[in-house]
């Protein structure tokens, strides 16, 4: 991939990033936070800098998925993400439901994404407190 069409993919998920419901209310929120004394500003301005590292790096995966299954590695190797980092937000993109295990390739676990990205966004931001919901039940059923 040439660092053109890398920089386009970032930031094409950079604007899914930002569209998310739930992320537009965080920030929105910090203010109000930072104000209350709850938390101080640097704090505040590092958990969202995390917040949205993690959201454009899980949209960078999800539509490399939309091209077909693929393992961790090729998704390391296709986003530049760190193959401990995009383990990490399979885990959680595969808790949230948005990603599923669809088999096995070279003894590797292949990941395939459960609909087009832009059906997922949309139901997020139909009710972005749906995805927290279903995420914590999915959260109970882990427990046990």
């Amino acid at each position: 991939m040439s660092k053109a069409e890398g920089l386009r993919k970032k930031l094409q998920a950079a604007i899914e990033a930002f569209r998310d419901e739930r992320i537009r209310w965080f920030i929105g929120k910090s203010r109000m936070l930072v104000d209350s004394g709850l938390i101080s500003l640097e704090k505040m301005d590092e958990l969202v800098r995390y917040l949205m590292r993690d959201e454009i790096e899980r949209h960078l995966i999800m539509h490399e998925l939309e091209g077909g299954p693929l393992t961790a590695d090729e998704l390391a190797e296709r986003t530049g993400i760190d193959l401990g980092r995009v383990e990490e937000h399979l885990k959680v993109l595969r808790v949230v439901g948005e990603v599923l295990v669809s088999g096995e390739r070279e003894g590797r676990t292949l990941y395939a994404i459960k609909k087009p990205v832009e059906e997922l966004m949309e139901e997020r931001r139909i009710c972005p407190c749906e995805t927290v919901v279903a995420l914590l039940h999915r959260l109970l059923g882990l427990l046990g």
